[in-house]
């Protein structure tokens, strides 16, 4: 019932089952299927069907306001439970090829210096940046958060906060049959005649400042990629195409070398975390943002 309730909420709030499918990570038709069973169970229908899309009932309306706080109590109350359940916390953290950060390494060492009742499991996700879909579900349900860059818009698209940790330069990934991966550092005169890999504008900030910067190069070519995964590193090798990437993503593809750029891009990198989370997080996010010196 639960998840039916926060399937209903999301629903609601976005007046669209696509969006809703979307935001929670699941397709379209499983929304409607959960849609259809709490109506069925409940003998309401609570929501106007049509082409343009769904809006509220009367009845709708007030359930979702009983929903709502349905959901916050039964989610406070499993917290809680947990945080109680035992003197021992576990902080899972998320990692993969490009949720890394090897400056977060001594941040777990000194956290577990000074709260020895909390332990760390690292749990193996797909990636950092993209679509974001499995590396987001994770958060909250696989792990508690990750060390990566982000983006603002990031954060409001998918209810995320973040501590920032430091600020990284964006790099360029070359491949390595690609002559200018022999080059120590790059400039723009360097990429005209490549191919610029970039994540669609309005993605991420950072990036589309680099986008404004190549688009005013007429030699220059833009490819639109869908995230950062592992199967995008393998198109940008086998296409010999640069990928416009963060520095702590220099190991994720052995076939790519980063570069420096003769430019002043950069984007924050620090700890992504569900705006609903752990105890436990609490503890880490005041240990950062007053006792740790990167």
């Amino acid at each position: 019932m639960n998840d039916q309730l926060t399937t209903f909420i999301s629903v609601a709030e976005n007046k669209s089952f696509n969006k809703a499918a979307n935001q929670l990570f699941i397709s379209a038709p499983a929304v409607i299927k959960q849609i259809n069973t709490l109506e069925k169970n409940i003998h309401v229908t609570l929501f106007n069907r049509t082409h343009s899309g769904v809006s509220l009932t009367l009845a709708g309306k007030s359930f979702y306001q009983d929903a709502k706080k349905l959901v916050a109590a039964y989610n406070q109350s499993i917290n809680h439970a947990q945080d109680l359940a035992d003197e021992k916390q576990t902080l899972k953290i998320g990692v993969g090829p490009l949720a890394t950060g090897v400056g977060t390494n001594n941040l777990w060492l000194e956290i577990s210096q000074k709260y020895p009742h909390i332990t760390f499991q690292f749990i193996p996700c797909s990636c950092a940046l993209g679509s974001f879909n499995e590396f987001l579900a994770g958060i909250n349900k696989d792990f508690d958060l990750v060390s990566s860059v982000y983006d603002t818009n990031l954060l409001q698209a998918y209810n995320f906060e973040a501590t920032e940790l430091d600020i990284t330069p964006l790099k360029i990934s070359v491949p390595v049959q690609n002559a200018l991966s022999n080059n120590e550092c790059l400039t723009l005169n360097d990429l005209k005649g490549q191919t610029i890999a970039l994540t669609p504008r309005g993605e991420f900030n950072c990036f589309d400042q680099v986008r404004d910067a190549l688009e005013k190069e007429s030699a220059i070519k833009i490819q639109d990629i869908d995230g950062f995964d592992m199967p995008v590193l393998n198109s940008c090798v086998e296409n010999n195409w640069l990928l416009c990437s963060a520095e702590d993503w220099q190991t994720a593809h052995p076939m790519l070398k980063a570069k420096a750029v003769d430019w002043d891009y950069t984007a924050p990198f620090g700890l992504v975390y569900g705006k609903k989370h752990h105890q436990v997080v609490d503890q880490i996010i005041d240990f950062v943002n007053n006792d740790y010196q990167p």
